[in-house]
């Protein structure tokens, strides 16, 4: 098993390597072989794995390929750590990457920088990969600086574009405040427990330290502050939306297999951790709520196709942490796995249509398209439809699952939080569904005879994760028997109430009410943009600017940074930095000058100046 691990595990960092050394002389056909092909060894080495996991009924195993740092009290190895949620994350990661990596090749077909696309794209899989088979928090830091990196690289990859340059930035810089609160929770754990080993650090915080206590309440808090800035939740949500500045497939892996997946994976893994703490799990679950309501109010009033898209995903992944606040951290999972499928279909098919209209993401400058992308429009409705929760769709299962959770665990206030959010969810996905499809077209001439279906090699990974996004919460639920994915990461201590909702549908109150929210939300969007879309205006401003977070932070945190530092440069920087140094070598310089006044070279005045010396010491000896 060790070898098919490391090879899964670095094919994409050879794959990294050899493109980007390569990248100014290899030919589009070599970097898509070695772009795609890595990929691909890497998935079907997981998959092995996990056939040979089930069929010879292995146990979670921990390989240490050489022992990493030693110093004094501080002991960290790289090793990897196999389990099921590795594995299961492994497979999504390389799953829906390799799809993506098929779609980019006629996305990017336009591009010169080709090979350097795929090399960045390489390295993103390879970092989100490190950061989920990592056995120590240590290197699963590394792992979540690469995945950092990565999207910085490509968020940015059309860095001729100012809007780009600006969005990587932004999503570099506000991911480094989440990072440092994670680096500051590292090194309190090097204090308390003295390794950064996941599993001895679980067994040592069960052991050591009692429910509750203040250290392990601050050590989890900073582990959470770490996971809102890679999963975009408040107060640091705000570089997701604009990191829209990317090419499409970069936006599908970001949103389905990697990076802001991290936050959740990194709670879940660690929950034996967070549940020692039930005042950071209340925190988590009020946040995720939150975030979850904010993000679908504020993708109601987008223009922008993909940003409604991005804020669907930063509303989906608070229904995940709100999840992971009520200790339901399996129904987290399985709603991480059916949303990666559907939000790569809705990326992937909003890539079609952006990349066949040469760039244009306004959806006042679609409409009535579902004429032209005869395939495309019905892959986005189908995971529309999946993501709003309606059955039997995939989705529907999963956030069924939290919601009903939510409810029956008692946080009621956080149910109807989150079924307001669901049924948002199925309004403004319904909404970008109809200004774009539906409804007059907006095509100039030009358009109208250049605009065509995107060609096969864009439709088939959406075609093959579609069928996921219909069938796939049939992974996580079974009406008669414990579901596989349930009997597969049962680690992740599956609760008895989760057990009982996967294993059989109860018409409850609480399921009754999603269900008829979601479909009410669909059917009331779908009346409304079909037949008044010319009536309504303009979307409401406050919601278009994401309740003006931007503004809020520019006036708060960026305008007194930047009149600090022009201070610092005007008047810190000169009169006291450099005025001090200044004044130390005019004070030099003074006493060098007197000192030359003694030093007259005249033998008289030498001897003067011994005598001097002589009656001052005798004075001095004396009195």
């Amino acid at each position: 098993m060790l070898y098919l691990l490391c090879l899964g595990l670095f094919m994409p960092l050879v794959g990294f390597l050899a493109l980007f050394f390569s990248a100014r002389y290899i030919g589009r056909l070599p970097a898509v072989c070695v772009g795609c092909g890595t990929i691909f060894i890497s998935l079907v080495c997981f998959i092995s794995l996990l056939i040979a996991y089930i069929s010879t009924g292995a146990v979670p195993q921990t390989y240490v390929l050489f022992d990493w740092i030693h110093f004094n009290n501080i002991h960290a190895n790289f090793a990897l750590h196999l389990d099921p949620l590795a594995l299961l994350m492994t497979l999504i990661i390389t799953g829906v990457g390799f799809l993506i990596h098929v779609y980019s090749v006629g996305y990017m077909d336009h591009e010169e920088d080709f090979a350097r696309f795929f090399a960045c794209m390489n390295f993103f899989i390879f970092a989100m990969l490190l950061l989920v088979l990592a056995a120590e928090l240590l290197l699963l830091f590394v792992g979540w600086e690469g995945v950092g990196l990565a999207s910085y690289l490509l968020i940015g990859f059309w860095y001729q574009k100012p809007e780009a340059a600006e969005a990587a930035t932004k999503a570099f810089i506000v991911n480094r405040i989440g990072d440092l609160a994670l680096l500051l929770g590292l090194i309190l754990t090097f204090y308390l427990f003295h390794t950064s080993d996941i599993a001895t650090v679980s067994s040592l915080v069960n052991n050591g330290f009692a429910v509750g206590a203040p250290i392990i309440t601050l050590l989890t808090l900073l582990y959470f502050i770490g996971a809102t800035g890679k999963s975009a939740q408040i107060p640091l949500q705000t570089w997701l939306p604009d990191a829209m500045a990317g090419p499409t497939p970069v936006s599908a892996l970001i949103h389905a297999a990697t990076m802001v997946t991290a936050g959740v994976y990194l709670v879940v893994r660690m929950h034996v951790v967070f549940t020692m703490a039930p005042m950071t799990l209340q925190i988590i679950g009020i946040t995720g709520g939150v975030t979850s309501l904010y993000a679908s109010l504020s993708a109601l009033g987008q223009t922008d196709l993909k940003r409604v898209l991005a804020y669907s995903t930063v509303s989906q992944l608070g229904l995940m942490f709100l999840a992971c606040g009520a200790g339901a951290f399996y129904a987290a999972m399985f709603h991480l796995t059916t949303h990666a499928f559907i939000k790569a279909v809705l990326f992937l098919s909003a890539g079609n249509v952006v990349h066949m209209m040469s760039g244009t993401t306004e959806m006042s400058k679609m409409g009535g398209l579902s004429k032209i992308f005869t395939k495309t429009h019905w892959l986005f409705l189908i995971a529309a439809l999946s993501l709003s929760g309606i059955p039997p769709l995939a989705a529907f299962f999963s956030k069924d699952l939290i919601l009903e959770n939510e409810y029956l665990v008692g946080y009621e206030a956080l149910y109807y939080v989150a079924l307001t959010a669901s049924i948002l969810t199925g309004i403004y996905l319904t909404r970008a569904y109809c200004l774009t499809f539906s409804g007059p077209q907006h095509l100039n001439a030009i358009q109208q005879k250049d605009v065509k279906e995107a060609p096969s090699i864009m439709i088939a990974p959406v075609l093959i994760l579609t069928f996921f996004s219909i069938f796939g919460g049939f992974l996580g639920f079974s009406f008669n028997s414990i579901p596989w994915l349930e009997d597969f990461i049962e680690d992740v201590d599956v609760t008895h109430l989760e057990r009982e909702l996967t294993t059989s549908f109860n018409w409850s109150y609480e399921g009754i009410l999603a269900i008829a929210g979601a479909i009410s939300g669909v059917l009331a969007s779908a009346f409304v943009y079909t037949n008044f879309q010319n009536r309504l205006g303009k979307p409401i401003q406050f919601l278009k600017q994401s309740f003006y977070f931007d503004k809020i932070y520019h006036w708060i945190l960026v305008v007194p940074l930047k009149a600090i530092a022009n201070g610092m440069n005007r008047y810190v920087e000169p009169k006291i930095f450099d005025g001090s140094v200044n004044a130390l070598a005019y004070g030099t310089q003074g006493i060098a000058r007197a000192f030359q006044l003694v030093q007259s070279g005249q033998i008289r005045a030498y001897v003067a100046w011994m005598a001097l010396g002589a009656m001052l010491l005798i004075v001095y000896l004396v009195f």
